[in-house]
């Protein structure tokens, strides 16, 4: 087809360009009147990728930060916080309920009812304006309000911001606060715990009547029964050994008690032999000289059996001193012993209440210390969230220019016109021939059948059937 062609083609179907020329500036005319021009704010808010570990105190990184920021965008996009909005904006003078109310009206009847709140509605409608996007690499959240007039775009989204923070802030201060009176609870109750404690221990000296007890005094005690404990092991030996001197001289022949093999330590003994010896002596020479009737024999005999009697009487009397004193030591050995085991029980058990108290004291120091930051946590007035960028008004607007709008709605209107035009066109045209039929249709004819001619003057219609 050259462009003569085209140009008869064009004239021959002026009305049907003319339509669609015309339905596209209508359409341009309409969008650009009615699609209101509005501009954007942003506002950038610094959310802390960090938490604090409620076990230990300690400050550690986030493991989720999307979905910690994610958390953080519901928040700000919540009603609480658009409430927040409407009553900054109410006490600014930059926002005025009374310009809801008829729309309010239309479009929930104005019935007081439970969530139909005029105020309720006005923070809906903020909220459909505003876009929150969370950035997990940076760790903010952009905040963006969309309004006709840039500047209240910009007060908006500043009172989202700060209304935002003060939500988070208002959180953190109710989290620590009930935190500090948990801690103030239970720092009562520890208090009350040192204190019956150090109640026991002094209710313990006192029915006890004991000073504390160093470890220095029960060494000693210790060290003292050991060497009575030594003692009397060497008194048993003393005792078995002095009981085998006796039983030995119980079956010695008396006179055979002069050369008793008798111990240092046994002296009457010994000196009782040294005189039966002499007095033996003696008695050997009178019998030699006088015979046994002889008085000084008779004396000598009398002194002899006495000095026997005397060796044997100290070998009975340093067993039975030994047996006396093994019985002495092993009576000093029980007490010692049932003193320093009272001595000890009474250590041990004095050492338990002290760890006790102390233990009491350390955990009650450890508490408060604890209730104490958790209380300065609660008067922090910016904890996690800082403002980066505050909204400012542009100057740009945030939709599309004027003139592209109407390029735009030039374009959708000629193509809806074009389209509603070859539609009426062929609903209401006429099939010339069989071959233009065959041709658009790509189709083979069968016969061609002739309508009559209606009433009113119209031109007879051809219809068409296709082949199977």
């Amino acid at each position: 087809m050259g462009v003569l062609d085209f140009l008869l083609v064009a004239r021959m179907r002026r009305l049907i360009i003319g339509w669609a020329m015309m339905v596209g500036l209508g359409v341009a005319l309409a969008l650009g009147v009615v699609l209101p021009t509005k501009y954007e704010s942003v506002a950038k808010v610094q959310v802390d990728s960090i938490q604090r570990n409620d076990l230990t105190g300690l400050v550690e990184p986030r493991v989720r930060v999307a979905e910690y920021l994610g958390q953080q965008a519901a928040v700000a996009a919540s009603r609480v916080v658009a409430l927040k909005v409407i009553d900054m904006l109410v006490a600014d003078g930059a926002l005025v309920l009374a310009d809801y109310e008829s729309r309010w009206r239309k479009e929930t009847g104005g019935e007081l009812v439970a969530g139909n709140d005029k105020r309720l509605w006005a923070a809906d409608e903020l909220l459909r304006d505003l876009q929150i996007t969370a950035n997990d690499i940076e760790s903010t959240l952009e905040l963006s309000y969309r309004a006709e007039d840039p500047a209240q775009a910009a007060r908006i989204v500043n009172a989202f911001a700060s209304a935002y923070m003060e939500t988070i802030i208002d959180k953190k201060q109710r989290q620590f606060s009930r935190k500090a009176a948990s801690f103030s609870d239970e720092t009562r109750s520890l208090a009350d715990d040192v204190n019956r404690a150090q109640d026991e221990l002094a209710a313990y000296r006192e029915e006890s009547g004991i000073l504390p007890l160093g470890v220095q005094k029960i060494e000693a005690a210790e060290v003292e029964y050991a060497a009575l404990t030594a003692r009397l092991a060497e008194a048993r030996a003393d005792e078995a050994e002095a009981l085998s001197l006796l039983r030995q001289a119980q079956t010695t022949p008396r006179d055979q008690l002069v050369n008793f093999p008798l111990p240092d330590d046994a002296i009457p003994g010994r000196q009782a032999q040294m005189r039966l010896a002499a007095v033996a002596a003696t008695l050997a020479r009178i019998a030699d000289r006088f015979g046994p009737q002889y008085p000084d024999y008779i004396e000598a005999a009398r002194e002899k059996a006495s000095l026997e009697q005397n060796i044997l009487q100290s070998i009975i009397d340093r067993a039975d001193y030994a047996t006396r004193r093994v019985v002495a030591l092993e009576a000093s050995a029980a007490q010692m012993k049932a003193d320093l085991t009272e001595m000890q029980t009474m250590r041990q058990k004095y050492d338990l209440l002290e760890n006790k108290v102390s233990a009491s004291q350390d955990t009650y120091n450890l508490v408060a210390t604890r209730s104490l930051q958790e209380a300065l946590q609660a008067r922090v007035d910016s904890i996690d969230v800082f403002l980066l960028a505050r909204g400012v008004p542009s100057s740009k607007p945030a939709t599309p220019p004027f003139w592209i709008v109407v390029l735009l709605g030039v374009a959708a209107g000629a193509a809806i016109g074009a389209g509603v035009a070859v539609f009426i066109e062929l609903y209401e045209g006429r099939v010339r021939s069989a071959a233009a039929v065959r041709q658009a249709l790509r189709t083979q004819i069968t016969g061609e059948v002739t309508q009559p001619r209606r009433k009113g003057g119209f031109a007879p219609r051809l219809f068409i059937r296709k082949t199977a």
